[in-house]
């Protein structure tokens, strides 16, 4: 997978598509690589997604994929949505924390970040390790979320 380039998915559209080593200086590229994706959105739900995802990318790096794993993510934009994901080769779920939780875990204000930059966060456990995709909607200027 080329580093950050968007590339023409197999289900239709465009998609951004990252691979990276479980290393924090590639972090960096993963964030210039997204927002030149999302280039056509409004800037301020295109920094509130690279804000939220770089988080929830750090995590993958630093506490998810092990072992020379690398961490994953897909972007695209779809129906007024922008949607993000990133997986981690991690051998243990997020700390057991349900998706609807505002608790933290010792030191991280993770979710809660999360929750005020995009508008849907789900954690899962998946065979590969785990997923944690945001949802924010693209609203027009000047629109306020409900």
């Amino acid at each position: 997978m080329l580093m950050g380039r968007p590339m023409l998915d197999p289900e239709g559209g465009a998609r951004c598509r990252v691979s990276i080593p479980a290393s924090p200086s590639r972090l960096a590229g993963v964030r210039r690589a997204v927002r030149a994706y999302l280039r056509g959105v409004q800037d301020e739900v295109a920094d509130d997604v690279v804000l939220a995802l770089n988080e929830v990318a750090t995590n993958a790096v630093l506490y998810g994929s092990s072992g020379g794993q690398p961490v994953e993510v897909v972007v695209h934009v779809d129906d007024g949505w922008v949607e993000a994901s990133v997986l981690d080769h991690g051998p243990v779920s997020p700390l057991g924390l349900p998706a609807d939780t505002d608790e933290l875990r010792a030191g991280g204000w993770g979710l809660w970040l999360l929750r005020r930059l995009v508008d849907e966060v789900r954690l899962e456990r998946v065979k590969l390790g785990t997923r944690v995709t945001l949802r924010r909607a693209i609203r027009p200027a000047g629109t306020l979320a409900p």
